[in-house]
C-alpha cells in the first residue's frame, strides 16, 4: 500500500525548487554581466595560458609512458589522476562550504524566508560547488595532452569520467562541509543548519566593544584604524594573517639553516613571496568584509579606500625588511640591499594586486580571491617556462586591475 502524498505539498516543494533554480540562473547572469569585457578576455587568456603550461608539463611524461608501456598505461595513469583530482576537489569544496556556513553566510536574511532546510542547504551548496572547477582545468589540460597517445574512444570515456567524478566530488564536498559546519550544533525541533545560520548572524555581536569617538583626520586613516580594530575578529582575515605571519617568521629563520648559503637565500626568498600571497588574500577578505550599503553611504572615495588597504602592505614591508636586515648577517651590504629591494618590491606588488581586486570586485571577495590565485598562479607558471617572465605577468596584472579602480562608484551589491 503506497503512502498518501499531499498534492499541494508536492506543488509547493516544486515551486520552491523552481524559485531557487531561477535565483541561481539570475545570480550567474548578474555576476557575469558585472565583469567588463576586458576582464572576461583576461580570464579566458589566463585559462588558455594555464592550459598550455599544463599541456607542456604533462605531454612529455605521457609520451614516455606511451613508448615504454603502451596506450593502456596512459589511460590508467589518467584514470588515477582523475581520482586524485576528484579527491582534491572534494576537499576544496568541503573546506570552502564549511567556512562559508560558519562565517560568510547572511544567516538572519535566509532564515526570514519561508523555505525548508533542505532547499536552503541545496542552494548554499550550489554556491560552494563551483570551487571544484579549480581542479577541472588541470584535468582538461592533461586530457588534451594525451591526444594521440591513447585511443580516441578511451579518451572520450575518460572525459566523461572526469565530469562525473567532479560532479560527485562537488556533492560529496558540500555534504561533508555542511556536516562539519553543523557538528555539535543542536536545538530541539530546529534543523542544525538553521541553528548554525542563526549563530553566524549573531556571533559578531557577542564581543563587547568600546564607545565610538568623533575625531578629525583623513578618511583613509579612519578606515585603516577600523580595519586594524576588526581584522583579528574576522575569522577569514585572521586565518590568512596568521598564515602570512607564520611564513614570514619561517623566512627569517631560514637564514639560520645549516647548509649552502644559496639554499638559505632561496628559502628566505620563496617563503617571503608565499607569505606575501597569503597576506594579499587577507587584504581581499578584509575588503569584502565591509557591509556594502554602509560603506557606500560614507563620504569615502576610491583613493581613500585604496590607500587605507595599501598602508597595510607598506607597514608589513617595513617590518619585514627590518627583520631580514637583522637576520641576513651573512650577506654583503650590496647583496642585502638587492635582496631587500626584490622581496620588498615583490611583496608590495602582490599586496597591490590583492588590494586592486578587493576594491574593484567589492563585495565579491570570493571572485577577487579566485582572480588573485589565477594571476599569481600564472605568474609562477610563466617564471617556470621563461625565467623572470613571471614578474612581467605580475606587473601586467597590477596595471590591468588598476584600470578598473575608477569604476568603483558604479559597483552594485549582488
Amino acid at each position: 500500500m503506497t503512502p498518501f502524498r499531499d498534492p499541494s505539498a508536492d506543488a509547493e516543494a516544486g515551486g520552491r525548487h523552481r524559485a531557487f533554480r531561477e535565483l541561481e540562473r539570475r545570480l550567474m547572469r548578474r555576476r557575469i554581466s558585472q565583469l567588463d569585457p576586458w576582464l572576461r578576455v583576461e580570464l579566458i587568456a589566463l585559462a588558455l595560458l594555464i592550459g598550455a603550461f599544463l599541456f607542456w608539463q604533462v605531454r612529455v611524461p605521457l609520451d614516455g609512458l606511451h613508448h615504454h608501456a603502451g596506450p593502456v598505461a596512459v589511460v590508467r595513469a589518467l584514470g588515477a589522476a582523475w581520482l586524485a583530482l576528484a579527491l582534491i576537489g572534494a576537499v576544496a569544496v568541503a573546506v570552502r562550504h564549511r567556512r562559508s556556513l560558519r562565517v560568510a553566510v547572511a544567516g538572519p536574511i535566509w532564515l526570514a524566508l519561508p523555505v525548508t532546510p533542505e532547499d536552503l542547504g541545496r542552494h548554499l551548496a550550489w554556491e560552494s560547488r563551483g570551487h571544484v572547477l579549480w581542479v577541472a582545468l588541470p584535468g582538461l589540460g592533461a586530457l588534451i595532452a594525451a591526444i594521440g597517445l591513447a585511443p580516441a574512444g578511451g579518451l572520450a570515456l575518460l572525459g566523461a569520467a572526469l565530469a562525473g567524478l567532479l560532479a560527485l566530488a562537488a556533492r560529496a564536498g558540500t555534504a561533508v562541509g555542511e556536516r562539519l559546519a553543523t557538528h555539535g550544533v543542536g536545538r530541539a525541533g530546529v534543523h542544525p543548519l538553521f541553528v548554525r545560520l542563526g549563530e553566524t548572524g549573531v556571533a559578531a555581536g557577542r564581543r563587547r566593544v568600546g564607545r565610538g569617538r568623533w575625531e578629525r583626520g583623513p578618511a583613509w586613516r579612519a578606515l585603516w584604524r577600523k580595519d586594524f580594530a576588526i581584522a583579528w575578529r574576522r575569522p577569514g582575515v585572521r586565518t590568512s594573517l596568521l598564515v602570512a605571519l607564520s611564513l614570514w617568521a619561517l623566512s627569517l629563520s631560514a637564514w639560520s639553516l645549516a647548509g649552502e648559503p644559496a639554499l638559505r637565500h632561496f628559502a628566505a626568498f620563496a617563503l617571503t613571496l608565499v607569505g606575501a600571497a597569503a597576506f594579499a588574500e587577507a587584504l581581499v577578505v578584509l575588503s569584502g568584509s565591509d557591509p556594502f550599503a554602509t560603506l557606500r553611504t560614507l563620504p569615502l572615495g576610491v583613493g581613500s579606500l585604496w590607500i587605507a588597504r595599501f598602508a597595510w602592505a607598506v607597514l608589513a614591508v617595513g617590518v619585514l625588511s627590518v627583520g631580514h636586515g637583522l637576520a641576513a648577517r651573512e650577506l654583503t651590504p650590496q647583496a642585502l640591499r638587492l635582496f631587500l629591494v626584490w622581496t620588498g618590491g615583490a611583496t608590495l606588488g602582490i599586496a597591490a594586486l590583492g588590494v586592486n581586486y578587493g576594491v574593484t570586485l567589492f563585495p565579491r571577495a570570493d571572485a577577487a580571491q579566485r582572480l588573485l590565485g589565477l594571476s599569481l598562479g600564472l605568474a609562477v607558471a610563466a617564471s617556470v617556462m621563461i625565467p623572470l617572465s613571471g614578474w612581467i605577468v605580475l606587473l601586467s596584472a597590477i596595471l590591468h586591475s588598476a584600470r578598473r579602480l575608477p569604476y568603483w562608484s558604479r559597483l552594485e551589491e549582488t
